[in-house]
């Protein structure tokens, strides 16, 4: 900007899914410009292709008074690279204290000084230097590029916008035209990448909207390869994300500098946007810099009153090492996956665009619908660990949310809420399974039906489930006898080894009216350990009423964590240990299956 200023539900499971160093990129919808993108930037760039109206302000100072005005603090954190060519490079450990401690989305523009001399706006004969490894130029480069590897050796992934603004003819780097702007970006992507620079999101920027001195911002466009996401400064109309979406062939859009915050409301669904500081953002209200600033507040107050709007307390923690760690914000294990409803309510709402990754489109049921559901067919069988649930005006008040490995058995609800305030909800459950229904029965309107935008659907890609037979209640149902506790051994139900060194089989070695006992036996066909943890995974919700050898929790839950005493976690390579427990049989009940982590 110019600077004016499932019944059985985890019991059969399917083969190896993601593997631990990296996410699945067919999960995300699109794949990261550098082929070498660390996790953290993987999981970043998952987060905002999967996401809409993700909040920016540009300046620390500025954000505190967002918070200050509404509540609520913005996602993301502009800084720039300004003073690195100077000496100042202070703004580096800003950036990581934020991500680190405030857990938020870290962007640098660079207001780049001429080489040659003179400020960012200067005329600069920089074409000159293009094939000068010698000359400022690329010294300059080198400089940011020491400093973003400095923030991801630290976790932190960067949205990193250079040469903004390009068909705006005011920056040094618009001055000489595009084939000179599009060299000078590839010299700048292959230098930072060379120096093991992989934890980058390159962010081409450009003036989406019209202007006589303006050329098209297409003609300036790097190319996919060397792109991650397409953004505008300012922000005129719908026009506007259309035509983002049409240069970047559908990667990740966004405003990367704007006057107000964007509505919801009215507004389109770029991935993110970022307010830019407030001096300018006053003058557009017709104020001095030190005058009323009602203007700037009210549109962030209307922006963080709309539920749409994602603040930095709804983001995952991009900085994690591992992809299971972080794996619930960005893997969207619904996306483009096969859906179906109860209802539709017609052309234009198919369910569809429930899993499109598109937050301006959106499925609604029948209007006459007293009841919907929406069934979405994951592909293979995960460990799920939430969803987040985007509603529109006609949002549901009471639902709940069933897996199955079969899309016929489904498990008891695994979540459940009668006081549903519509917006964006995140939910946290735990279950295993392929198939994942929800099921909505009561409404916010009686005189609608229901409306989402989106369903997200997330996983812990680290421990999925593995390839295993179906355990049939025949074999494993366990009927109410008169007779007292029996000890005799009964038939093994197991599971087949899990993606992990533990493999763990379920044994009833006792039953009454209404009760049993049953022990697990854990195995390590790994290296050896110190500590292990297995997952008891139960068709209805475990009724355990004591256990002994293991530490039990989750119990009242379709799934219960077992893990090590203090003197039972030493296991050699093949050896095994025991641990037990009593339960409760309740109707139709079957024994748990097993499986390790």
């Amino acid at each position: 900007m110019k600077k004016t200023f499932l019944a059985g539900f985890v019991i059969s499971a399917a083969s190896s899914l993601l593997a631990n160093s990296a996410l699945a990129q067919s999960s995300c919808g699109q794949t990261p410009a550098d082929p070498d993108a660390n996790l953290q930037a993987k999981n970043l760039l998952c987060y905002l292709k999967n996401n809409s109206f993700i909040s920016g302000q540009t300046d620390m100072p500025d954000a505190d008074k967002v918070q200050q005005w509404t509540g609520r603090y913005p996602a993301i954190i502009a800084f720039d690279f300004y003073r690195y060519t100077d000496g100042d490079t202070s703004e580096t450990q800003k950036a990581i204290d934020f991500a680190k401690n405030k857990k938020g989305i870290v962007a640098f523009q660079w207001h780049w000084k001429c080489p040659r001399g003179g400020e960012y706006y200067t005329d600069c004969a920089f074409d000159q230097d293009l094939n000068n490894p010698n000359s400022k130029l690329y010294q300059d480069i080198d400089v940011v590029a020491r400093e973003l590897k400095k923030m991801g050796d630290a976790g932190v992934p960067v949205l990193f916008r250079p040469l903004h603004e390009a068909n705006d003819n005011f920056m040094w780097w618009a001055k000489k035209g595009t084939d000179n702007y599009k060299r000078l970006w590839k010299l700048i992507y292959d230098r930072v990448n060379a120096q093991g620079v992989n934890n980058v999101l390159w962010v081409f920027n450009g003036m989406a909207g019209t202007g006589g001195y303006r050329s098209n911002m297409r003609d300036w466009y790097p190319g996919d390869n060397m792109v991650d996401s397409v953004t505008s400064d300012y922000y005129q109309s719908w026009t506007d994300y259309n035509t983002l979406k049409a240069i970047g062939n559908n990667k990740v859009v966004g405003i990367a500098e704007t006057f107000n915050a964007l509505n919801p409301a009215s507004e389109p669904p770029f991935s993110f946007s970022i307010v830019w500081a407030f001096r300018d953002c006053y003058r557009t209200q017709g104020q001095p810099s030190s005058g009323d600033v009602k203007g700037c507040e009210n549109s962030w107050r209307t922006a963080m009153n709309n539920s749409k709007t994602i603040s930095i307390d709804q983001l995952p923690d991009f900085s994690a090492t591992s992809s299971s760690s972080s794996s619930a914000g960005p893997v969207n294990l619904a996306l483009g996956k096969a859906i179906v409803a109860s209802s539709t309510e017609g052309a234009g709402y198919e369910v569809a665009k429930l899993v499109d990754g598109n937050g301006a489109t959106r499925w609604a049921s029948a209007l006459t619908a007293g009841s919907a559901s929406v069934t979405i067919d994951l592909g293979n069988y995960y460990d799920l660990s939430g969803a987040r649930l985007q509603w529109e005006a006609a949002y549901a008040t009471a639902y709940n949310i069933q897996i199955s490995t079969d899309n016929v058995n489904f498990s008891n609800a695994i979540f459940s809420k009668n006081n549903g305030a519509g917006g964006i909800e995140n939910l946290s459950f735990v279950g295993q399974g392929r198939y994942l229904r929800i099921n909505l029965t009561g409404k916010a309107n009686p005189n609608w039906g229901y409306s989402l935008w989106e369903v997200s659907v997330f996983g812990d890609s680290a421990n999925p489930v593995s390839s295993a037979s179906s355990v049939s209640s025949a074999a494993s149902s366990i009927s109410p006898a008169s007779s007292s506790s029996s000890t005799a051994t009964s038939s093994s139900v197991a599971s087949s080894a899990a993606p992990s060194q533990f493999t763990c089989t379920v044994t009833r070695t006792g039953n009454w009216s209404g009760g049993y006992q049953a022990d697990v036996r854990v195995t390590n066909t790994g290296a050896a350990v110190n500590g292990w943890t297995v997952y008891l995974n139960f068709a209805q919700n475990a009724q355990i009423t004591s256990g002994w050898n293991a530490t039990l929790s989750g119990n009242g839950t379709s799934r219960v964590t077992a893990t090590n005493v203090s003197y039972n976690g030493n296991l050699a390579s093949g050896a095994s240990t025991t641990f037990g427990f009593t339960g409760n049989t309740g109707t139709n009940f079957t024994l748990p299956s097993c499986a390790g982590k």
